[in-house]
């Protein structure tokens, strides 16, 4: 009986300790999460998307209208300066020529009968036996026999310049990338150039169109640094540098971007495991005159790739920085300040401390201010699971001071 009375008298009293601990703890703080003001590189990245393309890309097109009678180049073909790439029926521009010819031989003939009249005439002017007005109307018709003749020739040299056109040539080095037409296929010029081939001069060196939002192409300017990938190689960056802001604005559903061109040196095109050989010509290339040269795909970047851009608009080597998380944070006090500030803690409770913000980059951005050190521990959010752990454990200590 006495040992069931004291042991009544132990569990009252745990119980009646455990309520005045209870009563008498400090309520729970909470358990923030910190980062540390460092020095250290902060980067601004305009990002865009673009298509790869050669940097020199020419279309060979027809001056005159007929049949396409041959083809010597094809998809892949290198080809050379002034190499015949397609020929255009020239029967009627041969009987343009020939027309051409006769009419000359005309005008010609004229024109000798006219300069030996005006010069009989001359003589017998000197000798008082033709009227000056008669001599004036021979001389006349001298001169408009001289403008036929002129004519005639000019219409020659037209005639045999179609001609030539009949036979078409590459315009400049490099490889044919599209072939829009087939052998028996008529074309005509009578509006407008129709296109036969376009050859990229230089496959080695590339360019990136690359379509940059009216909000960031205030930071773009030409020199600039720049990276991109591509998705056929998703662990290969191309490097390259920004040639040219085009100032033409293109507006699509009310969105104002502007083109930037990089150039790009083009690299090998690396090989995957397993990859065979390439083998000979292929076969759909009808009209690849045999022996003829064919680019093999040996560069990675090929015409129409869409590429990834990032260019770099600024950069600070070793900026005091701090992490952006930083700049987002509110503990929710009602008193924080407007503009741009961070937040420390003093004396356990949150402090907002301004800031000037420079360059802002994708993790970091470059702050400055009084009382901004290096090792200075910001507050960038409320770790909400040890906050709870806090709360539910009743050994738990309060939230304790920034880590070191």
């Amino acid at each position: 009986m006495k040992r069931t009375i004291l042991s009544i008298i132990a569990a009252a009293a745990a119980l009646a300790g455990s309520a005045g601990w209870i009563a008498l703890r400090p309520g729970t703080q909470p358990q923030w999460r910190f980062a540390a003001i460092d020095r250290g590189p902060v980067e601004r990245r305009v990002t865009a998307t673009g298509t790869v393309s050669a940097l020199v890309q020419v279309a060979v097109g027809t001056q005159v209208s007929g049949v396409v009678t041959g083809l010597y180049a094809d998809f892949n073909s290198i080809v050379k300066q002034g190499q015949i790439v397609a020929r255009i029926d020239a029967t009627v521009n041969e009987t343009q020529v020939a027309d051409a010819r006769a009419a000359l031989r005309k005008a010609q003939s004229a024109y000798d009968h006219t300069r030996s009249d005006l010069d009989r005439n001359r003589r017998l002017a000197a000798e008082k036996l033709v009227a000056e007005a008669d001599l004036e109307a021979k001389a006349t018709a001298c001169e408009a026999a001289a403008g036929d003749l002129e004519a005639a020739r000019a219409d020659l040299q037209r005639a045999l310049i179609n001609l030539g056109y009949c036979t078409i040539k590459a315009p400049v080095d490099g490889v044919v990338v599209s072939r829009l037409v087939d052998v028996g296929q008529t074309v005509a010029a009578s509006f407008s150039t129709p296109s036969l081939f376009t050859i990229a001069n230089d496959l080695s060196r590339m360019k990136v169109q690359a379509a940059i939002d009216e909000a960031d192409i205030g930071l773009v300017r030409a020199g600039q640094e720049a990276a991109f990938t591509v998705d056929s190689y998703p662990g290969l960056q191309f490097h390259g540098a920004v040639s040219e802001v085009q100032l033409n604005p293109t507006v699509a559903s009310n969105v104002v971007t502007y083109c930037v061109v990089l150039e790009v040196a083009n690299v090998a095109r690396p090989s995957a495991p397993g990859t065979p050989a390439a083998a000979g010509a292929p076969g759909t290339a009808r009209y690849l005159p045999r022996g003829s040269p064919v680019y093999r795909g040996d560069l990675a970047l090929l015409p129409g790739m869409t590429a990834n851009v990032s260019i770099l608009a600024a950069n600070r080597p070793a900026a005091l920085r701090v992490p952006n998380l930083a700049l987002r944070f509110n503990p929710g006090r009602a008193d924080a300040p407007g503009g741009d500030r961070v937040w420390v803690l003093k004396d356990g409770a949150p402090m907002a401390v301004p800031v000037t913000v420079g360059i802002a980059g994708a993790r970091f951005s470059e702050v400055s201010g009084p009382g901004l050190r290096e090792g200075l521990q910001v507050l960038t959010g409320m770790d909400a699971a040890r906050t709870a752990q806090a709360a539910a454990s009743p050994l738990a200590a309060p939230g304790g001071p920034p880590p070191r």
